[in-house]
């Protein structure tokens, strides 16, 4: 990829915004809105899941770790989330009654049931750069998955490479001085992961590229649970 100069957020939490729909399925009607925010600490790591829900038959907004937890467990809970950007949570709100969205302070002011997220000792890989593991839940199909790959401009999977097990493909892209490279991982059957590396590390672009890197996975059917930094 060519280089890029991002603007760079300032904030350093992650917003992400889902259609609820009332029954799973490409017909289903959507019935609210799921908005999440992923608070990061210094290192990037998340740190803590916040989130609301309204729906049009409550007419308010609810917090419920239980709900999030099980979007990431329950696949048929999962199939009822679309994710949506911001003008797209605007016009779901506006159309199913909620009229204007309201900014994203005064969102926060609806989480009131956080999930905690691990964070502990970095986990040691060896002795290269440190890794941002950004853990999804979901099971896209081929399709999406070959779409998602085009979009992250993936490189051909190692083969039989067994120093990067399930690893599907290889991205990279310069953002400003930095380089940054990310791996698209099978994990364990059960989940994906993105893994970005920097050089060097601590670039201010490493930021951007997992908040672009997670918003173009949560389009094509992953979920994110977490953002992991294994050093």
């Amino acid at each position: 990829m060519a280089p890029v100069t991002p603007t760079l957020p300032a904030s350093t939490a992650m917003f992400h915004y889902y259609l609820l729909q009332a029954s799973g399925g490409e017909d289903a009607t959507g019935a609210g809105l799921l908005v999440e925010e992923f608070v990061l600490d210094d290192d990037l790591s998340a740190v803590r899941l916040r989130s609301a829900c309204w729906t049009s038959a409550d007419a308010g907004w609810w917090s419920s770790a239980a709900f999030v937890r099980a979007a990431r467990t329950d696949p048929r809970l999962r199939s009822r989330l679309t994710a949506v950007n911001r003008p797209g949570a605007e016009a779901a709100y506006g159309r199913l009654g909620g009229g204007a969205l309201p900014d994203e302070d005064t969102l926060r002011r609806h989480f009131s049931d956080d999930v905690p997220l691990a964070a502990g000792t970095p986990l040691r890989l060896g002795a290269g750069p440190a890794v941002h593991r950004v853990l999804f839940a979901g099971e896209p199909d081929g399709d999406a998955i070959a779409r998602l790959s085009a979009l992250l401009r993936l490189g051909a999977a190692p083969g039989a490479d067994v120093t990067q097990p399930g690893v599907v493909g290889t991205g990279r892209l310069r953002v400003n001085d930095t380089n940054h490279l990310w791996h698209l991982r099978r994990v364990g059957g059960v989940a994906w992961s993105i893994d970005v590396t920097s050089d060097p590390a601590g670039g201010d672009g490493l930021r951007w590229v997992l908040r672009q890197i997670t918003d173009v996975a949560r389009c094509h059917g992953l979920v994110p649970a977490t953002i992991e930094r294994l050093s």
